[in-house]
Parts: structure tokens; C-alpha cells; sequence
């Protein structure tokens, strides 16, 4: 199994994909992985390797501060990784796809929401409001009408609400697990040639 800290996997999103997954999957990637540790090495009758890669110390600086933000627990990274952003001109997710409407759709749309109260600058929450009123003037030839598409505002935000909690527990779960000295010993790192010798006791 091949370890590396979750800034290397953070920093590897946005530099080696040409589509970058949004950065609450990674480390919420990371952290599930991780902590199936016991269990490979169970399925491997004790044969389980650890191969730490570094990166040949290229993201030392990173790994450091990322370990120095984590002390501060989730807020710490959070605020961290802000700054990270900001510094390289990370934007998040390439997933995102924003909803495509004809000219007359658009001015529909813009007299039916225009009473409703949403946030028109936050990109998701302005896609939630534009999908649910698509979805019935596509099908009626009209909007859903303003209690709809203010429900769909209250969904959208509720949602988000609940994977923002979750994303958050991650982060926090990932603190404790850098800084627990149970896991640490488990990451004990392996070289070639024991890893080689494992191998052919396993294949034997």
C-alpha cells in the first residue's frame, strides 16, 4: 500500500487531473482509505506493506504547514487551504456545469425568480433555483411559481448544510488521525526489498 500525506493528495488533484474532483472527495477519499489499514492487512494474512512516499520531499513546506494548521483542528485547515487556494489560484471543482437556457427561457426565468429571495452570485445555489424552474416551463410552458423555486432555494441550502457538516468531520477526523500516535506507528515504512520478500512469502 503506498501512503502519502492528504496535502500531497490535495495538491496532486489540481495538478495532475485535467478535471479536478471537488476537494471535500479527496480528503473524504483519504480519510476512508486510510483507515481500512487493519483490514488489508488481515486480508493479506499479515503481509500488509507500507510504501511512504514523499515525493521525494518536493511538498515538505506544504506538508508542514498543512500539520501546523491541523493543530487548530478543522478551522485550521479550513482557513489554511483558503489561503492556499487564494495563493495558487485554485478554483475548486471542474465538475460543475452550469445550466444552459435558451434567450427567451432566460427572460422567463428572470421574471419568475425575480421575487425570490437566493443568493445569484453563489453559483450552485443560482443553478438549484434555474433547474427547478426549468423543469416546469419546460413541461407547462410556465414557471413553478415562487413558493417552488423558494423550496428549492430551502433544499439546496439545507443540503448543502448537511454535506458542509460532513466535510467538516472529515477534516477533523484527519487532524486526529496525523496526530494519533496508534495510526503513525501503522504507517511504518517498508523498503523494496521487504516489500519484495512479503510478496513471494504471499505468492508461495
Amino acid at each position: 500500500m503506498v501512503y502519502t500525506h492528504p496535502m500531497i493528495s490535495y495538491i496532486s488533484n489540481f495538478q495532475l487531473r485535467k478535471r479536478n474532483i471537488p476537494a471535500s472527495a479527496v480528503f473524504q477519499t483519504w480519510r476512508n482509505v486510510y483507515q481500512l489499514i487493519d483490514q488489508y492487512n488481515k486480508m493479506t494474512k499479515g503481509n500488509l506493506s507500507i510504501f511512504v512516499s514523499d515525493r521525494g520531499g518536493k511538498y515538505d513546506k506544504e506538508i508542514e504547514a498543512f500539520n501546523t494548521a491541523a493543530k487548530n483542528g478543522t478551522k485550521g485547515i479550513k482557513d489554511y487551504l483558503n489561503n492556499y487556494n487564494k495563493k495558487h489560484g485554485i478554483e475548486g471543482s471542474t465538475f460543475f456545469k452550469p445550466v444552459e437556457m435558451s434567450k427567451q427561457e432566460e427572460e422567463e426565468f428572470l421574471k419568475a425568480a425575480r421575487d425570490v429571495d437566493y443568493d445569484r452570485s453563489h453559483r450552485s445555489e443560482d443553478k438549484a433555483v434555474k433547474q427547478a424552474f426549468l423543469k416546469a416551463y419546460r413541461a407547462n410552458g410556465v414557471g413553478p411559481g415562487d413558493d417552488k423555486l423558494r423550496d428549492a432555494v430551502k433544499k439546496y441550502r439545507d443540503r448543502k448544510e448537511k454535506n458542509d457538516k460532513r466535510a467538516e468531520e472529515v477534516l477533523e477526523n484527519i487532524a486526529e488521525m496525523l496526530f494519533s500516535p496508534l495510526f503513525q506507528k501503522k504507517l511504518e515504512h517498508s523498503t523494496p526489498q521487504e516489500i519484495d520478500s512479503k510478496v513471494q512469502q504471499f505468492l508461495a
